[in-house]
């Protein structure tokens, strides 16, 4: 299989071709310059960018090891085990087979974007939080409990920086960190450590970027503009019923009226166009940012950028207040593309093709005019172009094995069935005063491990939608964690209650000699 990386969103390479050709490195499309930056250094150190691509195979690499790391130490957890340690690492060594073996994640490491080092990143904030709770509880260790909780928590914020859907996430995974380590008694030098690295690392983060992105026209509009594409049939539903009733605020009724048969026009037209590309949406929303003369640069035109802005923090904000429940329905509706009896974080196929689809695809982002001006000055670029032209007609795949895509199957069949068993019962037995306070951390770590996916997924259905397949195939790993942690902990119950009954039927073959009284 050929190491070619996959080029994406111009955001991501153009920076690093921009600055190796002498010029200075630039904030592109609102993205965060962690990427990028990495992408500058790996072409500065190698010269090929075949490097982005086995690099990223080797953090793969790195993340089934996690995968293990994390097993093995959960193991500790259970006070009194009744599956055997054996058994219980078998179980973990099948899961990170499965992640390993599946070409959702081969093909996601390929790509020259952030979201292929997203699932070294999740895995790695989980092993780091696992050993925060295992020093802190299992075996008392406070410098180590305060060196794994700031890596989890810088961790999270790489994460959350690389990607910002994986905000919430973040926030889910450091809250209990930050807690117990703040509320800790004594320990204050470990306390102060973790909030001054903590800190300056946030600070360092934020601050460069700032920086760079001070120029970057697209930071203003991206979330705006995204906000109002993705919600433009419950803006214009609103829209027209402003125009109806006369409540046009500072817009005249005119201008309002052709902007909302515009919108109308538009939404229909790339519904028309994809219709089976966005059945919840019933609309294909970058169509409304992008693409020949798209309405929403129109509108811009029109207004300025200060009114455009004004016009679009308007709109979404005065829609939510009118019709809260459109948009919550809209929420549920996108909570339940993951949420469904067919999770579409599992890789299912067979194989993927890269020839005629992804090399393809990698072509026509890199055929761009601007593009191609910034791969001809760097000779390292210019080869990888000549290389991806030619993939594009050879026959390669990314295969499968029957086996791995099975138990992909089975888990895409099986997450939310498992999920509604096991995160009530494991509530219950949180909530549960008899139990001692170390049988309960196992349980709590299925809740921990599927709230981490949840804080993904809501966050996205809130701002974006969950139709769009990569939001859902980058959490891959933590669904997958997640998941076999949930079946691990309901076979310690089902075995707990084996065992409850074959002492209840011995007890009642077996009475307790009655003692008798003496006079």
């Amino acid at each position: 299989m050929p190491q070619d990386p996959l080029a994406g969103d111009n955001g991501y390479l153009w920076p690093a071709l921009i600055k190796l050709s002498g010029g200075a490195f630039a904030h592109i499309q609102g993205l965060n310059f962690l990427y990028p930056g990495t992408i500058y250094l790996v072409l500065r150190t190698w010269a090929d960018l075949r490097a982005i691509s086995v690099i990223q195979h080797l953090l793969g690499l790195v993340a089934g090891a996690l995968f293990l790391a994390s097993w093995a130490r959960l193991a500790d957890f259970f006070p009194r085990p009744r599956l055997n340690r054996v058994a219980h690492e078998a179980i973990g060594l099948w899961g990170a087979a499965i992640y390993l073996l599946s070409n959702g994640p081969v093909l996601f490491e390929m790509q020259i974007q952030s979201d292929s080092v997203c699932m070294f990143f999740e895995i790695l904030t989980i092993w780091l939080i696992v050993q925060f709770f295992y020093y802190r509880v299992v075996s008392p260790n406070v410098r180590k409990t305060v060196i794994y909780g700031t890596g989890g928590a810088i961790s999270a914020l790489l994460l959350a920086s690389l990607k910002p859907s994986f905000t919430l996430m973040a926030l889910f995974a450091v809250a209990p960190v930050i807690w117990l380590i703040l509320n800790a008694k004594g320990n204050f030098t470990g306390k102060v450590v973790f909030l001054g690295i903590s800190v300056s690392i946030i600070l360092a983060v934020t601050l460069t970027e700032h920086y760079l992105r001070r120029n970057d026209q697209t930071v203003k509009m991206f979330l705006p503009e995204t906000l109002f594409a993705i919600h433009a049939k419950i803006i214009h539903a609103q829209m027209a019923a402003d125009v109806k009733n006369g409540r046009t605020s500072s817009y005249s009724r005119e201008w309002l009226r052709v902007a909302r048969d515009d919108l109308e026009g538009e939404i229909q037209r790339t519904h028309d166009l994809y219709p089976q590309k966005f059945p919840l949406l019933g609309f294909e929303p970058d169509l409304l940012m992008s693409g020949a003369d798209p309405l929403l640069n129109r509108w811009r035109r029109q207004l300025g950028d200060e009114g455009f802005l004004r016009f679009l923090h308007y709109w979404y904000w005065h829609s939510v207040v009118r019709r809260p429940l459109a948009f919550a329905q809209k929420i549920v509706s996108q909570l339940g593309v993951f949420y469904s009896t067919k999770c579409p974080a599992f890789s299912i196929y067979k194989k993927l093709p890269l020839s005629s689809w992804a090399y393809a695809a990698s072509f026509s982002w890199l055929s761009h005019p601007q593009s191609l001006r910034l791969l001809a000055m760097v000779p390292a670029a210019s080869d990888f172009l000549e290389r991806t032209k030619k993939l594009r007609f050879t026959n390669i795949n990314i295969p499968q094995d029957k086996r791995i895509r099975m138990w992909n199957i089975y888990c895409a069949r099986t997450y939310l069935a498992i999920l509604l068993v096991s995160v009530p019962l494991a509530v219950c037995f949180l909530l549960r005063r008899s139990k001692s306070e170390e049988s309960k951390w196992p349980a709590f770590f299925v809740i921990f491990f599927y709230s981490a996916n949840f804080g993904n997924v809501f966050g996205i259905s809130v701002v974006h939608t969950m139709e769009v397949p990569r939001y859902s195939t980058v959490q891959f790993i933590g669904a997958l964690f997640a998941q076999f942690w949930a079946i691990r902990w309901l076979l310690e119950i089902a075995l707990m209650g084996l065992d409850n009954i074959k002492v209840a039927t011995f007890w009642s073959f077996n009475p307790k000699p009655t003692r008798r009284r003496v006079d």
